[in-house]
């Protein structure tokens, strides 16, 4: 066989594999999406790789009392040298419409016509994520580590996700999250102890 033709029939299979792998990941996310944990997995993932090669620590699902038989919960948390970073995840993946002072907000789904096939309300997270970050702020404060800067984001992590919402409020879609990581601030050296810390958080109290 010729030497043009070998080489066709390994570009040949090589372009197939890259289509089946590509496929894959598609029906992959595709599954994920229908069980609504696709947005969970691509934001824990991010944070996990981010903290491990940085010696952070990334803190999943606490819990703090927040006033009279009331908690809070973070969904994630990522302690850094010089912050405390709070997430809590969204898992919706159309359009996102809402704005800081409105009760709720509304996840809507059009067609490609940009017809809407449907309507569903849920409560303005923002205010959770405030919250959250007040419950964690008044632990650091109590156990003499007020100084730690605490920063809440809402992340819409689904890649399909639309958001149209009200401008500078701390609401990322995934791009803009992997965005936030990149910060040159979050990766500095600083005087938090992150084991301290997140021993702390973990305990809630």
């Amino acid at each position: 066989m010729e030497t043009w033709a070998i080489a066709l029939i390994v570009a040949g299979i090589a372009i197939l594999v890259v289509v089946l792998l590509v496929l894959l990941h598609m029906l992959k996310n595709s599954l994920q999406r229908k069980k609504g944990v696709l947005a969970e997995n691509l934001v824990t993932g991010k944070l996990n790789r981010f903290a491990k090669i940085r010696s952070f620590k990334v803190l999943e699902n606490l819990t703090f009392p927040a006033g009279k038989n009331d908690t809070v919960t973070v969904d994630r948390a990522l302690v850094t040298f010089n912050h405390v970073l709070l997430f809590q995840l969204r898992s919706e993946c159309d359009t996102i419409y809402g704005d800081a002072k409105d009760p709720t907000w509304v996840s809507v789904k059009t067609d490609k016509e940009n017809i809407t096939l449907g309507r569903v309300a849920f409560d303005n997270p923002l205010r959770e994520a405030q919250k959250a970050n007040d419950a964690v702020r008044r632990l650091l404060t109590r156990h003499k580590l007020g100084k730690i800067q605490t920063e809440y984001y809402v992340v819409f992590g689904d890649p399909k996700v639309t958001l149209s919402i009200g401008q500078g409020m701390p609401v990322l879609n995934y791009k803009t999250f992997k965005a936030l990581l990149g910060r040159s601030k979050y990766s500095e050296d600083g005087p938090v102890d992150v084991e301290e810390v997140a021993k702390l958080l973990q305990e809630g109290k």
